[in-house]
């Protein structure tokens, strides 16, 4: 009977998640990066319109002409530095003493990158014909490997070495003197720098401190309502309170039961987890905080997809979903590190754009890559007998099945059986944590590969012809894997989320962990992708990938 009122009542869930419009949010969260952007703008405008004013003795009128080309240089690569370092974050500037701090990290890199800058402009052999080719390659070479580090400095130095090498680039392009126009106007930018760090200092005290932090200290909370009532829950509202964080906690709603939070200020409960729609349509909410840790899985899905409806964010504590506190970067939340979902990435103009660059960028890869798909092909007619190509049936966006194109890697006679087998007891949960007797969570030393298939297996080349299914827009180059149709007939109601976007060659499975990841942590990961999917996100699995590969993560 219990059991019975669990589905009604997310039945229920579901049927007003349906009937809802989109919330429209507060404007004035919306505006708070423009605000902070367009006062850096000035303030950098400001601070060149001063270094002019003090240079003008030493500037001819032809100099005037090239200022516009220097100040826009100078903007992009104070103003990408301040994005670095979380300037614009509303969750990281509310506490001064962290502020400033970010301030200074991201003047001491921007003073980095102009040094740089200038360095290779006195080297101006660097820019003759000859070495532009060979020293790119050497440069982006070391700058890739220089992001994969673990160390915080080595990755701001990569960064700020790309904005450098990007800044001298664009000069070269929009300027008739190329990087030189910066050369002949050295000394401007050292006067052109302490002007505006001491501006910039004074000038976002007094706006985000002063304005913001205080006198619109209301306007700009935001507010909250946690879930659950464990320690995690009353630790996050004492925080926000004891910390004067940037947030109003409007109260909990109580998987439990009724009672109220005990935090510094105590909280009322507002109700249970299925009248959060009712909850929301009463009470302004901005972001919801997710503390439970025993929440089930298709109720916290239904959640998600409500926030996604309302545009709303969601946090999650790092105990909620250690899979994702593992392999993920957690977020700053006013000073906690948590997990964020939900970003307001589902709408359908994304998809196309991403449907757009998807077949922008496999297209050409496609031609590109046909003597590989020659030279493979032969390998495997010499190797055994049999098609070139391996063509299973697959699960595709919205349960759609297509044909998914692979270059075979098995004896043409294989049974399917063990793979069947071995993923039905994956997931049921019949194979734990280290999969069979300690082994992978994937099949290992499998006799129906080939020795040319398990080349192809080791460097993921076998999944090179999936270009054709994201060129005929069944597949994307990022998203969850697609998953067979035995497979698809084993998931629970909540792991069929994951075929609600088209799937893709790779994703964030592929870069995080493979084969060593367990079944359902894998179907999280897969969520994590779809609720906070971005051009962005898709640009930094691609990048991870390569590495995934070459490291042979996970393959067999």
């Amino acid at each position: 009977m219990e059991k019975t009122q669990t589905i009604s009542s997310i039945d229920g869930f579901k049927t007003q998640i349906s009937c809802l419009k989109p919330k429209t949010p507060r404007k004035i969260f919306t505006s708070y990066k423009p605000i902070l952007f367009l006062f850096d703008f000035g303030t950098l405008l400001s601070s060149f319109i001063l270094t002019v004013i003090l240079s003008k003795p030493y500037l001819s009128e032809h100099d005037f002409s090239d200022l516009t080309v220097i100040f826009l240089t100078l903007a992009a690569i104070f103003m990408s530095h301040f994005q670095e370092f979380d300037l614009y974050s509303y969750n990281a500037n509310y506490i001064w003493a962290k502020h400033f701090k970010n301030i200074k990290k991201a003047l001491f890199w921007c003073l980095g990158c102009l040094s740089v800058a200038v360095l290779l402009l006195i080297w101006a052999d660097i820019y003759f014909v000859r070495f532009i080719i060979p020293s790119a390659v050497v440069i982006l070479s070391f700058l890739l490997l220089l992001k994969k580090s673990d160390n915080t400095k080595l990755k701001n130095a990569a960064f700020t070495l790309s904005i450098s090498f990007m800044s001298i680039g664009a000069l070269a392009i929009i300027s008739k003197e190329g990087p030189l126009i910066l050369k002949s106007h050295i000394s401007f930018i050292p006067i052109f720098f302490a002007i505006f760090s001491g501006l910039a200092v004074i000038g976002r005290y007094f706006v985000v401190s002063v304005i913001f932090n205080g006198w619109m200290r209301k306007i700009f909370r935001w507010a909250i309502v946690i879930i659950g009532s464990n320690e995690e829950a009353k630790f996050v509202a004492d925080f926000i309170i004891r910390n004067n964080a940037p947030y109003y906690v409007k109260g909990v709603i109580n998987p439990h039961g009724n009672s109220r939070l005990d935090s510094v200020v105590p909280k009322n409960c507002m109700g249970d987890i299925n009248q959060l729609p009712d909850i929301a349509a009463i009470t302004e909410i901005d972001d919801i905080v997710i503390t439970e840790e025993n929440i089930e899985k298709d109720i916290l899905l239904n959640v998600l997809d409500y926030c996604i409806k309302q545009r709303l964010n969601v946090w999650f504590s790092p105990k909620v979903l250690p899979i994702l506190d593992l392999k993920l970067n957690t977020r700053d939340f006013g000073g906690l590190p948590m997990i964020r979902l939900c970003t307001q990435r589902n709408s359908e103009m994304f998809n196309k754009v991403k449907h757009g660059l998807d077949a922008l960028i496999s297209l050409p890869l496609l031609i590109l890559m046909l003597p590989v798909y020659f030279i493979t092909a032969i390998a495997i007619k010499l190797n055994s007998e049999g098609p070139v190509f391996f063509n299973p049936y697959m699960i595709g966006r919205h349960a759609k099945i297509f044909q998914m194109y692979k270059f075979r890697t098995m004896f043409s006679d294989s049974d399917n059986k063990i793979h069947e087998d071995y993923v039905t007891k994956l997931i049921r949960g019949e194979i734990g944590q280290k999969g069979i007797d300690g082994q992978k969570l994937k099949i290992t030393n499998d006799p129906r590969i080939t020795s040319v298939g398990r080349i192809l297996r080791e460097f993921s080349l076998d999944e090179l012809p999936q270009l054709i299914n994201v060129v005929k827009g069944e597949m994307s180059l990022v998203g969850p894997r697609p998953c067979t149709t035995y497979e698809f007939k084993n998931y629970k109601e909540w792991h069929k989320k994951r075929v609600s976007v088209r799937p893709g060659i790779t994703g964030v499975w592929q870069v995080t962990g493979r084969s060593e990841v367990a079944f359902e942590d894998m179907i999280l990961l897969d969520l994590f992708y779809i609720y906070n999917r971005s051009i962005l996100l898709d640009l930094h699995i691609l990048y991870e990938t390569v590495f995934a590969v070459l490291n042979k993560k996970g393959a067999y």
